[in-house]
């Protein structure tokens, strides 16, 4: 080949790479730019998330058909063997509770008496909303579900949100259609609580894994008792009082540790809970 003509192959590839990288640059300010706007809740940003939600739903509804389907499937499965022993099991458990019926029956005579005493009015005009989970999220720390309710329904930020356990999360995006629920279990979560028999309040908080956290616990510490169970209490009148979370699960150096009823992203249907 000759010279000239080389040196003209050489220069005319030269700008490829410059111009590739000048692309790569602008992609990384670009994403930037989002992730910023993103974190103030810019208004553009917040409505370009809405809109891929209401987008999102229907695709995420066919995606999780088959994969419903299947996981229905081996749920039965593994039913089937347990329903005998669940059964044995089931008939005992019958007979205890017949003798802890009249208890109970005198225990709500009473309860019912003191709340009258003291003048305790309790959450009354409480509506549910139903929804199903289509989506999750991919993070291992940012842990939330999509679920095919919205604004249409009366969906609202900040609305609780439960399953036929106890708690799961809370409502942090709303769309027309589609609605975003922040788990117990996200870094960000925090919850008002207070523990069944030492009735210490604490705020929990999410850790990123199975496990949560209660931290800003009220005087002695000592009185926790491993197996406690968790509820909800309504302080800051946004959840109401006495759902149930978990279980006091162990203590470490940071405090306790909460362990949910079932790990919360194993809920397929959610129900939202609409304060009149």
């Amino acid at each position: 080949m000759p010279r000239d003509r080389y040196a003209y192959a050489v220069s005319s590839a030269s700008p490829r790479p410059l111009v590739q990288r000048g692309l790569i640059v602008l992609l990384l300010m670009t994403g930037f730019a989002l992730l910023a706007l993103a974190k103030a809740q810019h208004p553009s940003v917040v409505g370009m998330r809405a809109q891929f939600l209401d987008w999102l739903n229907p695709v995420l509804s066919v995606i999780s058909q088959p994969v419903g389907a299947t996981r229905s499937f081996f749920h039965s499965m593994s039913d089937y063997h347990q329903t005998v022993e669940e059964n044995r099991l089931l008939r005992a458990e019958n007979e205890r509770l017949r003798h802890w019926q009249a208890a109970a029956m005198a225990f709500e005579a009473e309860n019912k008496a003191l709340r009258e005493l003291t003048g305790y009015r309790p959450v009354e005009k409480v509506s549910y909303v139903t929804a199903r989970v289509v989506g999750t999220s991919p993070g291992s720390y940012s842990q939330s579900l999509l679920i095919n309710a919205g604004k249409e329904q009366g969906l609202a930020l900040y609305q609780p949100v439960i399953d036929h356990y106890g708690l799961v999360g809370r409502v942090v995006d709303v769309s027309a259609t589609t609605s975003r629920v922040l788990l117990l279990s996200d870094i960000s979560s925090r919850v008002p609580v207070i523990t069944g028999s030492s009735r210490q309040h604490a705020i929990l908080a999410g850790t990123g894994g199975d496990l949560l956290r209660m931290g800003f616990l009220t005087v002695e510490q000592d009185d926790i008792q491993l197996g406690e169970p968790v509820v909800t209490t309504e302080e800051g009148g946004l959840i109401p009082g006495g759902i149930v979370i978990g279980q006091v699960f162990r203590k470490d150096k940071g405090g306790y540790m909460v362990k949910p009823v079932r790990p919360l992203k194993q809920a397929e249907y959610l129900r939202v809970i609409v304060l009149d």
